[in-house]
């Protein structure tokens, strides 16, 4: 099982990080590597294509 880490720097929010969670406050979990590298991909093309001041990162994190 993989996580997605996220972090966030800069902005009003200062330095933040932690796992990817869905809209009711739980972890999500991803089955293979390559499925959580996908959406740290996605996550981080997204979050970082605006004119905002803050700087998104997201990895896989595997789950021991």
């Amino acid at each position: 099982m993989f996580n997605v880490m996220c972090q966030v720097s800069g902005g009003m929010t200062g330095f933040r990080q932690g796992l990817l969670k869905d809209g009711d406050d739980r972890v999500i979990e991803f089955e293979t590597r390559e499925a959580a590298e996908a959406e740290a991909r996605r996550l981080s093309e997204k979050m970082n294509s605006g004119y905002g001041c803050a700087s998104f990162r997201y990895w896989a994190k595997e789950v021991f």
